[in-house]
């Protein structure tokens, strides 16, 4: 198998093989599916709110780092890439599962958040109602949102580059404190959430390298069948 992957990656040079790593991406919007689904077949949540969570204020300026979530899981892992090939797979499989038991929880045990109606006097307020109207107020726990910062946070912490530590880190904690600002989850559902991570990147650890790089293989073995190559024995 080690001579196999040197014949494969060495066809590739290191631009490429950054590139075709980028194809687990492809699984997010076929993930998120279940997200829609789940969302839009719940009824009647279970109130998960705490009396804390009543006196969190409402401050829709948090609306900015809630948003910026979508490209700053991408930074995140693209920047994970980078550095190192295994980890970055390691930090999808982590984000994956992670994602997968939140769905089934969606699905099972539906947790409901009572928003506030929020007049349109600004743009961060308009922005909100946006958010309010194409996400029903359902998919509380655990938080996906909370989750995936989480888990970028956790994979970008011991990092050498203090300029990237301290904008993963700050900017991390900004977008989990969003959830809670805007009204988009409880406290329970981001504790759940960073409960959850812990978990799933324990498991993580676990998975030897040898694995690791079978499954960072599989797009080139992929790719050289479909250029009818034959480095690559067919079953």
């Amino acid at each position: 198998m080690k001579e196999l992957s040197k014949k494969i990656i060495l066809k590739y040079n290191l631009n490429e093989l950054k590139w075709l790593d980028l194809i687990w991406f492809a699984l997010f919007p076929l993930m998120n599916i279940n997200y829609v689904i789940a969302g839009s077949i719940a009824k009647d949540g279970k109130d998960f709110s705490l009396t804390l969570d009543k006196q969190i204020p409402f401050i829709s300026m948090f609306i900015f780092p809630y948003i910026y979530w979508y490209i700053y899981i991408f930074i995140g892992l693209i920047f994970i890439l980078l550095k190192d090939r295994r980890k970055y797979i390691r930090a999808l499989f982590t984000v994956y599962i992670g994602m997968c038991v939140c769905y089934l929880v969606y699905y099972l045990f539906p947790v409901e958040i009572v928003r506030p109606t929020i007049i349109n006097s600004s743009i961060s307020n308009k922005l909100v109602n946006i958010i309010y109207e194409n996400d029903r107020p359902f998919n509380c726990f655990p938080s996906i949102h909370v989750l995936n910062t989480y888990i970028v946070m956790r994979y970008t912490m011991k990092n050498d580059n203090k300029a990237w530590f301290y904008y993963t880190q700050l900017v991390g904690v900004l977008i989990i404190l969003s959830t809670l600002f805007i009204k988009q989850h409880f406290i329970l559902d981001g504790i759940a959430a960073i409960v959850l991570a812990e978990v799933v990147i324990a498991i993580a650890k676990k998975i030897e390298d040898k694995h690791l790089d079978n499954i960072l293989l599989l797009p080139y073995k992929l790719i050289d069948k479909i250029k009818n190559k034959n480095d690559i024995p067919i079953n």
